[in-house]
């Protein structure tokens, strides 16, 4: 009996250590990328953070992945809208990398919901509701047995802005600086406008 609990502790404690070498490896920035905001024809572009944990060099790369589940619509798989630069990569322990995730919405992509059930799909708990994700898996330089996460990507497509809307943001989020870059302008102008006269 001792010797088989010797053994069933062993090969625990066996697979923590996998587990934990595994989980240690390679730490991302943000574990979601759901609910980003596009509207149909734009793209939408943000990034994500590795760094590298591991004590030696890591190889790696990038990829989208679909999970079917019976019943789905066609707007659960938008695989085919993701691209990420740089797709492959190499990292060393202590080494950031920056990668560039491209949602490009195409132009009849109706309004709503795609690439999940539901906009709770990016919450602990909800991850049947997930469908469309964004992998990457490394391994130490050479090898073969990856480790990696699923990232849920899923788009809220909506309504084209106007072109004056970007404009309009620009303005509100700068008001301080242009009413000050205005008075300035007067103040410098004033001493000229009385020469002339």
């Amino acid at each position: 009996m001792k010797n088989k609990s010797a053994v069933v502790v062993a090969l625990l404690l066996g697979l923590m250590l996998i587990q934990g070498s595994v989980v240690l490896a390679t730490s991302v920035n943000q574990m979601v990328l759901t609910n980003l905001i596009g509207s149909p024809g734009k793209t939408i572009k943000t990034q994500i953070t590795l760094e590298g944990t591991d004590l030696e060099e890591r190889s790696g790369f990038w990829y989208v992945r679909y999970k079917k589940v019976e019943g789905d619509n066609n707007r659960m798989d938008i695989t085919s809208w993701i691209t990420i630069e740089p797709e492959n990569y190499t990292i060393k322990q202590k080494e950031t990398k920056t990668f560039t995730v491209k949602v490009k919405v195409p132009r009849d992509a109706e309004l709503g919901l795609w690439g999940a059930t539901s906009e709770e799909a990016g919450k602990e708990g909800y991850s049947s509701e997930r469908r469309t994700y964004i992998v990457f898996k490394d391994a130490p330089g050479g090898g073969n047995v990856y480790s990696g996460l699923l990232l849920p990507i899923s788009v809220q497509v909506s309504e084209s802005e106007s072109f004056l809307e970007p404009l309009i943001n620009f303005v509100l989020s700068n008001i301080i600086v242009i009413i000050l870059s205005l008075v300035i302008i007067v103040l410098l102008a004033r001493p000229l406008l009385k020469r002339r006269k």
